[in-house]
């Protein structure tokens, strides 16, 4: 592995015929990237008149945002940011995203943090934010789970015009979920810089959350299509961290979570817009409470999944079979919130199969329960709710069928029979309840039915 001193952001461009940006970096200008970014979307009318300024100062920010995943090839000691001037409070910002959205990342390679994300200024040019009026309509950002159809159904519920948006490769989950949901939807184009696989092979390499980037592509593209909201379908277990290292809380979601978030709206309020506000409709629910309202949507069975490994599969066979591996901690988490509020032949026809009954699933599930001393690195949600989840499940296998699965005896022994009846009393109202947090816009709040 040959060793580099420092990481530059060099510059990036906009095409606005094509609306088509570039961003290049580099590695002490010997090893060099550049990322380009589609914007153009058929059927979609684009703002008139774009100001070439607010324009830049977007992309510039996003920017800084792409350049994570080149960094983190050889994260070096010093960040020189050549296209453009950050001020004292965006480099603390940007110090701050760099370290959480990269802390799993320093975690599995056993890299100190302690001497890197130091950014250096070597251009006297700022940037500063220009206000721009926006159409009080939402974009959507849809993936093939769970959680995104919720959001659908919510807006769709209280009359709020929205559109469907997503990121990078449009793959067949992603199509026939638009054409379950029946909405139009945007797509934004990505194309990582080639080389970048290549060089991974042979450097650091491991997960960067994307929902970060995708924050700041949205806000492009709020301005580009004219849209007030952003709405995300990050809920309240992402604020919760899989694991600590030196003075690091180590979250796998970081980039879904509300710290994140509200740091998000101060820079955007302070650097970007006044007007877009962006934020999670389901931020004031646990997951095993989104499960409990999507089991009404019996619509989605046929589509979703939440699964990161099956996609793959189904990608290169072009079908929406098979859309579980049934062998990650995502399926066996979304298995187990579900269970519950599902008849045995909706479990079939979602999952193929009862997963409580898979013994070779044992230390997933123990891993989801917190038996083991780690909680997986994956979006899933915490041991509470499992707990819950396996606890509802359990009560109604042991009345309906009278026959408890394997899963759940090993549950009944090392969780259930230490815990009494007022423990499930007291998680069942913390998880089960709606939070007021007054973190969505009032205007999108007062139209919502929960």
């Amino acid at each position: 592995m040959k060793s580099f001193k420092k990481f530059y952001f060099k510059w990036f461009d906009f095409n606005k015929a094509e609306l088509k940006a570039s961003f290049h970096y580099s590695f002490d200008d010997e090893v060099n990237f550049i990322e380009t970014i589609d914007f153009k979307c058929a059927w979609f009318e684009i703002k008139k008149n774009l100001d070439d300024e607010i324009l830049n100062n977007l992309l510039f920010h996003l920017s800084i945002a792409l350049g994570i995943s080149y960094y983190k090839l050889y994260p070096t000691k010093y960040l020189v940011v050549e296209s453009w001037k950050l001020d004292d409070f965006q480099i603390k910002f940007w110090q701050k995203m760099y370290l959480n959205w990269l802390s799993e990342f320093l975690y599995r390679n056993k890299i100190s943090p302690k001497w890197l994300f130091n950014f250096v200024n070597s251009s006297e040019k700022e940037y500063k934010k220009i206000d721009f009026e926006t159409n009080p309509r939402a974009l959507l950002a849809i993936w093939w789970w769970k959680d995104s159809l919720v959001s659908a159904e919510l807006l769709r519920e209280s009359g709020i015009d929205f559109t469907l948006i997503t990121f990078g490769k449009d793959y067949v989950l992603h199509q026939a979920t638009e054409k379950a949901v029946w909405k139009n939807r945007i797509l934004i184009k990505r194309q990582i810089s080639p080389n970048l696989f290549e060089l991974s092979v042979n450097y650091y390499n491991w997960h960067v959350p994307i929902t970060w980037i995708i924050a700041f592509v949205l806000e492009v593209v709020a301005y580009l299509y004219d849209y007030k909201y952003i709405v995300l379908s990050n809920e309240r277990s992402a604020n919760y961290g899989n694991t600590t290292r030196e003075w690091i809380t180590i979250n796998h979601q970081y980039s879904k979570s509300l710290e994140f978030e509200k740091d998000l709206e101060e820079f955007v309020e302070k650097y970007i817009s006044s007007e877009v506000k962006y934020f999670s409709l389901l931020r004031w629910m646990y997951e095993v409470k989104i499960a409990q309202i999507f089991s009404k949507y019996k619509q989605y069975f046929n589509v979703f999944s939440s699964c990161n490994n099956n996609f793959k599969i189904i990608e290169s066979n072009k079908t929406t079979k098979d859309r579980w591996c049934l062998n990650c901690p995502k399926c066996a988490f979304v298995y187990t919130i579900l269970r519950s509020y599902l008849t045995n032949d909706e479990t079939i026809e979602i999952f193929g199969k009862e997963m409580f009954e898979d013994l070779t699933q044992e230390q997933v599930f123990r891993d989801l329960l917190w038996i083991s001393w780690i909680k997986p690195f994956e979006c899933v949600g915490t041991n509470e709710e499992v707990i819950l989840s396996m606890k509802l499940s359990f009560d109604k296998f042991k009345k309906e069928w009278k026959t408890i699965p394997f899963i759940l005896k090993i549950f009944e022994k090392e969780v259930l029979s230490k815990m009494h009846n007022e423990d499930f009393e007291n998680l069942s109202e913390k998880l089960l309840k709606v939070y007021d947090e007054n973190i969505i816009p009032e205007e999108i709040l007062s139209k919502l039915n929960l």
